[in-house]
């Protein structure tokens, strides 16, 4: 079967989550404009006005995730439609944070632009590398990452997870990622649906006033249409180039971490709780008066033992049972330890003025060495395996993956911060919360999922158990003790 018959077949099997998608979103965004004009006087209208928005984003999900579920229809052991939804939201917060960031880089094109051009020479800056040159090619270079490459990288994780969930086949994503018909197809629906709409609102107008509303309306419509028609259609695509990939094994290593990750899976809510509290102390306890300052230190002081308590619990769930482990108490202690020292250490970078090392020291080396001692205190106290311990330093897939870790937990939220604080109006509450929700989620993520590889690279140079011997029973009689024969002597009358 070629590849557009597949499409077709997909899309007729799935006609009836294709006929949602042109329904349901319109629908969807009615009832958004009828939750701006709810009123507000009474406790169960601000009861609904806050349950309103959590219900239509479920809707849009299980209406994305059923699409994307429907259309990949010979995926074999696929989660629950309501779990596959929500782990959207994550995905969605991925592209919602790269948006800020490309918004932040977009206000700040002119400026580059206007740099940019200083630099160069006369010649330069007078015929080929004009003020306008540059700024016009900082403008294509955003929006080619915005509609191209962010999507592109984005849509093939999100529809795996709404249907493994986080048992993704990493492998065979990042193999969608190197084929061309993937990325040509993102660029076709990115002309059509995103760069053919934005001429049709280009012309001035002219007629009368209501020849331009049926004109805009007209606009609208095949703006909407073009959209969503591209939108299912690059779905089905997505669903048939990845299921004419030849089904790989899955690595060895991620399925190792889905199984670590399920096993501490009440830790690493609890972790996340945490940091949705933490999140509330910062959004309501920031506001108060210094007279009220002991109120802060107490609400500090409980949530880091909180959350150091929660972390050892979750290091000691994912590497696993083990013998001789200390008591949770002593973990803690040991764990603290270590604490101090990676405070006298981000203490000490503070005095160093360069811009980009004390970053790189403080967020890549200092954790890729003290976190795996950390780690075996978390079961063993200070009574460490050194040399297993000191290996870990020496993997040049740990460094890779502290790397990755500081990456998505500490520099995009600093890009997200710088991207979102800008201006000069303050931002809303819900703004600040979103934000703050956006960058725990990214951290909180990225510390357990570099604990869970510590845990797998950790298990993978453990030496197996040595197995005792088991003394043999004499016929009738007690086990041979060590060092003695396991026959009994010969009587003497057998001579």
């Amino acid at each position: 079967m070629s590849l557009f018959r597949d499409l077709y077949r997909r899309l007729r099997l799935g006609w009836k989550w294709v006929i949602a998608q042109f329904v349901g979103i319109p629908l969807l965004f009615l009832l958004g404009l009828v939750w701006t004009r709810l009123p507000e006087k009474h406790i169960w209208q601000v009861a609904a006005s806050l349950l309103f928005p959590l219900l239509l984003l479920g809707s849009l999900l299980i209406l994305q995730a059923g699409t994307m579920r429907r259309l990949m229809d010979d995926a074999p052991r696929r989660v629950r439609r309501v779990w596959g939804a929500s782990t959207l939201l994550v995905w969605i917060a991925i592209g919602w944070a790269c948006w800020a960031v490309l918004d932040w880089c977009d206000d700040r094109i002119p400026q580059w632009a206007g740099y940019l051009n200083s630099q160069l020479s006369p010649h330069w800056r007078a015929r080929l590398l004009t003020y306008n040159h540059i700024q016009s090619c900082l403008t294509w270079i955003e929006w080619i990452l915005r509609w191209l490459v962010v999507p592109a990288k984005i849509i093939p994780y999100a529809a795996a997870s709404a249907l493994w969930g986080w048992r993704i086949p990493w492998m065979r994503v990042i193999r969608m990622l190197w084929n061309w018909r993937w990325w040509l197809a993102v660029l076709l629906s990115a002309l059509a649906a995103v760069a053919l709409p934005a001429h049709f609102f280009t012309a001035e107008p002219h007629g009368t006033v209501s020849a331009q509303v049926w004109l805009v309306a007209f606009k609208l419509t095949g703006a909407y249409l073009l959209a969503i028609v591209f939108w299912v259609l690059l779905l089905g695509w997505l669903a048939v180039l990845f299921g004419r990939q030849p089904k790989y094994a899955e690595n060895k290593q991620m399925r190792e971490i889905a199984t670590r990750l399920r096993a501490a899976r009440g830790w690493i809510w609890a972790l996340f709780g945490w940091s949705a509290l933490s999140v509330l102390d910062d959004l309501f306890l920031a506001p108060l008066p210094e007279t009220q300052s002991w109120v802060k230190m107490v609400a500090a002081i409980v949530l880091i033992l909180a959350g150091l308590v929660l972390a050892v619990g979750m290091v000691r769930s994912l590497i696993g049972d083990h013998a001789k482990r200390v008591r949770m108490v002593f973990a803690t202690l040991s764990v603290l330890l270590w604490g101090v020292a990676a405070l006298g250490i981000s203490l000490l970078l503070t005095l160093w003025h360069l811009p980009i090392a004390p970053w790189v020291t403080g967020w890549v080396i200092t954790p890729a060495i003290l976190l795996p001692f950390a780690a075996a205190s978390a079961l063993w106290g200070l009574r460490l395996p050194w040399r297993r311990v000191i290996k870990l330093p020496l993997n040049w897939q740990w460094w890779l993956g502290v790397f990755a870790a500081a990456i998505l937990g500490v520099a995009l939220p600093a890009l997200i911060d710088a991207a979102t604080r800008g201006g000069s109006e303050p931002p809303s509450l819900w703004g600040r919360a979103l934000r703050e929700c956006v960058n725990g989620l990214l951290a909180t993520g990225a510390l357990v999922l570099l604990l869970a590889w510590l845990a797998v690279l950790f298990g993978s140079g453990q030496p197996p158990d040595e197995e005792q011997p088991v003394p043999a029973l004499a016929p009738g009689g007690p086990p041979a003790k060590h060092g003695k024969a396991a026959v009994d002597p010969p009587s003497s009358e057998n001579g």
